[in-house]
């Protein structure tokens, strides 16, 4: 009866047999230039495995369900011992103890960052562990908040900061790529012809090695175009079409125990290629730098409103996106009026002189004045 049950059991998952046994072989081959063709295959080969999975099952992947709030959402990553907890804390006044959200395997610890009139949505996330992208220590569950978020910090302690690379190659897999751009692709299918490849107007070098990754997620006949030099990798990640590209730097917390944080922190910029802001939560160093470091990399720009007759306020600054223009305040602002809208008088860096009259598609920078004019109804 055990048998029976067994052998029933095992027909009754041979995609997540054959998932198993790709994800084994693709761990257990080295990376080098002879196997990269290889790599490139076993990855697409997962990728639509588990994509069958989840069709199968009618599930998209289990998460968690944390909704985005305020200006900008951030999350800190780090293994246990960083300090991530103190640091959320210097950062929103959250004690951990008491603010926590638990799960079955995770607990995702939230908070709220004011700072320069924008709220600031930060999540502490546990540890991502060697494994987190296949489920291991809760994290796909852990990949499904940080989808949502604008903005990654790496907290690391200054005494140890090479459990990043771990920590980046799993969100990777995850789907999460840091400080990359979209890959610049573009697939036209066709009816005949296989698949043909152009870079720049010439064919590209990547035909042997791509070819057999596109095949894999079922495209057989299709001219593939290259908008910017590309590799293997930048293929798969645009067909695979489920990664988000987020923003992200290091924070070498714990500071104060290190005898030469300058030197650490050059260290650290050479060999990860990320932006390094120096903290100790402890002793509450560099918390402000850090403050103003999230702000700028959420792209985020504060536009004071005047009336026509009045002072500007100061106190309450519209939080804008950079690049954003009039219409775009005007619509956060009365989304309802924003078609009235006519021009705005507007002082600041963006503006050539005093009190400029400026159109809809005027473009915004931070600290901007701006008095907006509506059509009378």
């Amino acid at each position: 009866m055990v048998e029976k049950e067994q052998k029933k059991t095992k027909k009754e998952n041979p995609l997540q047999r054959r998932l198993e046994e790709l994800r084994k072989e693709y761990s257990n081959t080295k990376y080098n230039k002879a196997t990269n063709k290889h790599l490139g295959i076993l990855r697409a080969k997962i990728a639509t495995v588990v994509k069958e999975l989840n069709k199968k099952s009618g599930k998209k992947g289990i998460g968690i369900n944390a909704r985005k709030s305020g200006d900008g959402t951030v999350v800190l990553v780090g293994p246990p011992n960083a300090g991530k907890s103190s640091l959320l804390n210097a950062l929103t006044g959250v004690d951990s103890k008491v603010a926590n959200y638990a799960f079955t395997t995770v607990s995702i610890i939230p908070g709220m960052l004011m700072w320069k009139g924008a709220k600031i949505q930060v999540f502490d996330l546990p540890g991502l562990i060697e494994g987190s992208h296949i489920g291991k220590g809760g994290g796909i569950r852990l990949g499904s908040v940080m989808r949502i978020a604008d903005l990654v910090l790496f907290v690391v302690p200054a005494t140890d900061y090479s459990v990043i690379f771990n920590i980046i190659e799993e969100l990777s897999e995850l789907g999460i790529k840091v400080n990359k751009g979209k890959p610049k692709i573009k697939v036209e299918e066709v009816s005949s012809g296989g698949i043909e490849m152009i870079s720049n107007g010439n064919r590209t070098p990547l035909q042997e090695e791509a070819v057999p990754i596109i095949n894999e997620f079922g495209i057989y006949n299709a001219k593939v175009i290259f908008w910017e030099n590309s590799t293997a990798d930048d293929l798969f990640d645009f067909l695979t079409k489920n990664n988000v590209y987020v923003q992200g730097f290091v924070v070498a917390n714990k500071i104060d125990l290190v005898e030469k944080p300058a030197e650490l922190v050059r260290e650290i910029k050479a060999k990860i290629g990320m932006p390094v802001i120096q903290t100790s939560a402890l002793e509450k160093r560099n918390i402000e730098e850090l403050k103003d470091a999230i702000f700028q990399n959420l792209e985020l720009e504060r536009v004071y409103l005047k009336p026509k007759d009045g002072q500007p306020d100061y106190e309450k600054p519209m939080i804008m996106k950079k690049g954003s223009r009039v219409l775009e305040l005007a619509r956060a602002l009365h989304s309802d009026t924003a078609a009235q809208l006519r021009y705005a008088f507007v002082n600041g860096k963006s503006a050539k002189f005093r009190n400029q009259v400026c159109g809809p598609n005027h473009v915004l920078e931070d600290g901007d004045v701006v008095t907006l004019v509506y059509s009378k109804v």
